[in-house]
C-alpha cells in the first residue's frame, strides 16, 4: 500500500467526543493472549467537564467505570482500537500543557469479580463459555475451540478461572478484543493468515528471539493478538501467530505497532 498519511483520531465518552483534529490524542496499547488488553490515553489541555466526565460513578458499594471509545488511524484506513473502561487517570503538566492520562482496560470489573456459581451437565464447552459470559454481562465474539468436548458435568465459579479451565481443556486461547471475549484453538488455520511485507505495513526486519519474532509495522489499526500473519521479507517466507502487541499511536509523534509472533 502507499504510505499513509493523514493522521485521524477520535474519543468518546459519556457522549462525549474529542476528535483530532483539534485535539491533541496519544495512547499506548498493550495485548497479550490470556490477558485483558490495558491501554494508556493521554488527552491535552481538557477542560473541567472532560475531566469530569471520566470520574467513576457509584452504585451500592461498589463502582461503575465509564465506558471510552478510541478509534484511530489514518484518513485512508481507521477504526476501533480500544474499547474498555477507564479504571483510573490523573492530570499532570508537561510544559505549557495539562494533561488527562487515563487507564483503560477491557471489562476489568465483570473479568475480575464476575462468579457464575452454576453446575453444567452433557453440554458442549462453546455452549458453557457463552452461557457463562451471558451470566457475567460480558460480550463473547468468535468462540471456535480447538476441541469442543462435551463435558459430563462442570460446575464454574470465579469466571476468569472458570474461563481459563475451559480454555485448557479444549486446546483453545482466549483474548480480549474491542470489549468482547475470543477463544480460538490454540493452533489455528493458517488459511486465514494476512501478509505482511514492506508494501502492507511491515518495518525493517524481524527480529529472532528464543520462542520466535519481534516484527515493527506501521499504525495497523486492525492487527491484534491471536491473528495469522505470513511475514515477507528478503528470503523469509513464515506463517505465524501474533501472541503479544503494542501499538502506539499519536497525532503528533510516532505511530507504529510491535507484536510478538510464534511461527506455526
Amino acid at each position: 500500500m502507499s504510505q499513509l498519511f493523514n493522521r485521524v483520531a477520535k474519543v468518546s465518552i459519556a457522549q462525549r467526543e474529542f476528535s483530532y483534529p483539534p485535539f491533541s490524542i496519544e495512547f499506548t496499547q498493550e495485548q497479550k493472549i490470556g490477558n485483558l488488553q490495558s491501554a494508556t490515553l493521554k488527552l491535552y489541555n481538557p477542560s473541567p467537564e472532560t475531566i469530569q466526565a471520566f470520574e467513576p460513578q457509584k452504585k451500592g458499594a461498589g463502582k461503575v467505570f465509564p465506558k471510552v471509545t478510541v478509534n484511530a488511524g489514518y484518513k485512508e484506513e481507521s477504526g476501533t482500537v480500544i474499547l474498555g473502561e477507564a479504571i483510573g487517570f490523573k492530570v499532570s503538566l508537561d510544559g505549557v500543557d495539562r494533561v488527562l492520562e487515563v487507564n483503560i482496560s477491557d471489562s476489568a470489573t465483570k473479568w475480575g469479580t464476575a462468579i457464575i456459581n452454576k453446575s453444567y451437565k452433557k453440554m458442549k464447552a462453546s455452549a458453557v463459555i457463552k452461557d457463562a459470559c451471558k451470566a457475567a454481562g460480558i460480550t463473547t465474539g468468535s468462540v471456535e475451540l480447538g476441541t469442543d468436548k462435551t463435558y459430563d458435568s462442570i460446575t464454574l465459579g470465579k469466571f476468569a478461572s472458570s474461563i481459563g479451565k475451559i480454555a485448557s481443556d479444549t486446546e483453545s486461547e482466549y483474548y480480549f478484543a474491542n470489549g468482547q471475549l475470543t477463544v480460538q484453538p490454540k493452533n489455528p488455520k493458517k488459511s486465514k493468515a494476512i501478509v505482511l511485507n514492506s508494501s502492507s505495513g511491515l518495518l525493517g526486519k524481524p527480529e529472532k528471539t528464543a520462542k520466535g519474532y519481534k516484527i515493527k509495522t506501521l499504525f495497523l489499526y486492525n492487527l491484534r493478538i491471536g491473528m495469522i500473519v505470513k511475514i515477507e521479507f528478503q528470503d523469509m517466507n513464515m506463517t505465524a501467530k501474533i501472541v503479544k502487541g503494542k501499538k502506539d499511536f499519536s497525532t503528533f509523534g510516532e505511530a507504529s505497532c510491535e507484536f510478538e509472533v510464534m511461527p506455526i
